[in-house]
């Protein structure tokens, strides 16, 4: 039915502008995930997603603000699937009970193959593409580090870290220890075993106490 068959009204939906800008990010998502940096040219985008590149370029400056974004948007489903909106929100709750929180509606999409396949292509983009990494960090990964080094704090105010804990490198060791599982390990975690894997490495760290991870 066109336009005019319909009073002048577009048909019910999303808005054009939204449509095409979902489209774009998820092809250049999957471009990434199939090819990396240099196959997700903002060509191959464009064809993908069925838009010109000028509707690229509107909306983005280069092609690793696109892919920081794309790659951000995934994090932010999981987070929206997880009920985290901020960290921020769960400071004044007991610390070992938002880590298991988290632990345990988190662990499956983790280990997932598609965000090991993310993860490995990110970490293998740093030295070619430092920019890309650099976009990442200060968009998503930096305020997120920033939010949940908040509820660290509140738990160390209130007794459950020791008093000298350095809450960012408990972030940098957490960080290093499930790369180490999720990427350098060779047999691919299950969920299950990613949340005992968790389990222990959140007592190791004394975020949490026994028998509760």
């Amino acid at each position: 039915m066109t336009t005019a068959e319909t009073g002048g009204k577009r048909a019910p939906g999303r808005p054009r502008s939204q449509a095409a800008e979902e489209a774009i990010l998820k092809a250049a998502l999957a471009l990434f995930l199939d090819h990396g940096v240099e196959g997700a040219s903002i060509e191959r985008i464009a064809k993908r997603a069925g838009v010109g590149k000028t509707t690229i370029y509107r909306r983005w400056s280069s092609k690793e603000e696109l892919l920081a974004q794309a790659m951000g948007r995934v994090r932010e489903n999981a987070e929206r699937d997880m009920g985290v909106t901020d960290f921020r929100d769960f400071a004044a709750l007991p610390l070992g009970l938002t880590l298991r929180r988290m632990m345990e509606q988190g662990a499956e999409l983790m280990a997932s193959d598609d965000n090991r396949k993310l993860l490995a292509r990110l970490i293998g983009s740093v030295q070619s593409h430092p920019r890309l990494m650099a976009i990442y960090w200060e968009t998503y990964l930096r305020p997120r580090r920033e939010a949940f080094s908040v509820m660290l704090e509140q738990a160390k105010a209130r007794g459950e870290l020791p008093a000298g804990a350095d809450t960012a490198m408990l972030q940098d060791m957490m960080g290093g220890a499930m790369l180490h599982r999720l990427l350098i390990d060779p047999a691919p975690p299950t969920a299950e075993d990613l949340r005992g894997y968790l389990g222990r490495l959140l007592q190791q760290l004394g975020l949490v106490e026994p028998g509760e991870g």
